[in-house]
């Protein structure tokens, strides 16, 4: 049985990758909104958590087929006229997915042996990853309340947003720009982020093997902090853009993984994305999200 999750999760590699180098290439167009980066990255997570799509003939998927990658049909009886599910088969070494059949016998002993490694490893970065945010939330278990959702600890040397289910904005003593530093956590929180966080963390975890997914996990944090700081500086009037910018160089350090911290991932073009910014219209943060969703349809879809 785990072989054949293994050999599932190895197309699904596969793929996630290929979708992760195009976002990586699209982030880069610079028409393109920091929300509208930042909801890219939606894309490679829906191929490396779901290991079937629907079938569409407008999609990145279906330009692959004839080239490097094979479709196989799944689930038939949920199939209709409007709707069939299918999966990619790019490792090609199994004749049917369900249950998988190598073409080679001799592949059923490689990947059983592949796939004992696999959920060693995984289970391992998972262990850890789990074990190093448990310790954080045990040493900010002190930390003291000083208004709803907003805490203060000594443990922290920048002001960061802690928890999945119910975070928490933790502030260090005396903390500098708290206005600036609220707003940003607030967006931070209302997004869900840190659960984000965690959701890219494990992929990373699981998909260990993959270099190219560990690659994208530093960009998917900076496309986060942009789009959060696109969205708190909307709030404020231009003079206090400035302002702003100074106080992320404040806080200019790293802080674990799993929290969003203020001065977290790409300080500096942070600053710059923050004295550049200028306000979408109504009709520009409509066309932007269509865009979006059509990108995102089109690299996820078989």
């Amino acid at each position: 049985m785990s072989s054949e999750v293994f050999y599932w999760a190895l197309n699904m590699s596969i793929h996630g990758a290929v979708v992760c180098l195009l976002v990586l290439a699209l982030r880069r167009l610079p028409f393109l909104s920091p929300g509208a980066r930042y909801a890219l990255w939606l894309a490679p997570m829906l191929r490396l958590l779901c290991p079937v799509s629907v079938q569409s003939r407008f999609s990145l998927m279906a330009l692959l087929k004839p080239h490097a990658v094979r479709a196989v049909q799944v689930f038939p009886e949920l199939n209709s006229i409007l709707i069939s599910f299918s999966t990619m088969n790019s490792v090609q070494l199994a004749e049917s997915y369900d249950p998988v059949a190598y073409a080679d016998r001799s592949m059923e002993g490689f990947f059983s042996v592949a796939a004992a490694v696999w959920v060693g490893v995984a289970g391992a970065f998972l262990l850890a990853a789990a074990f190093f945010y448990g310790r954080t939330l045990w040493q900010l278990r002190g930390a003291q309340p000083v208004r709803k959702g907003v805490y203060v600890s000594e443990k922290v040397s920048s002001p960061a947003i802690y928890g999945i289910l119910r975070p928490k904005i933790i502030l260090p003593p005396q903390a500098k720009s708290e206005k600036y530093v609220l707003l940003h956590e607030r967006v931070h929180r209302r997004r869900l982020d840190n659960l984000w966080r965690v959701v890219a963390v494990s992929l990373c975890c699981v998909y260990w093997f993959q270099p190219v997914v560990w690659l994208c996990l530093k960009f998917f944090f900076e496309d986060m902090e942009l789009s959060c700081d696109a969205a708190a500086v909307r709030k404020l009037p231009p003079a206090e853009r400035k302002d702003y910018a100074l106080a992320l160089l404040d806080y200019a350090q790293k802080e674990p993984v799993f929290v969003s911290p203020f001065g977290g991932a790409g300080v500096r073009s942070r600053i710059e994305a923050v004295l550049s910014y200028r306000r979408l219209t109504f009709v520009s943060t409509l066309a932007f999200g269509i865009l979006t969703g059509a990108i995102i349809a089109f690299l996820t879809l078989n």
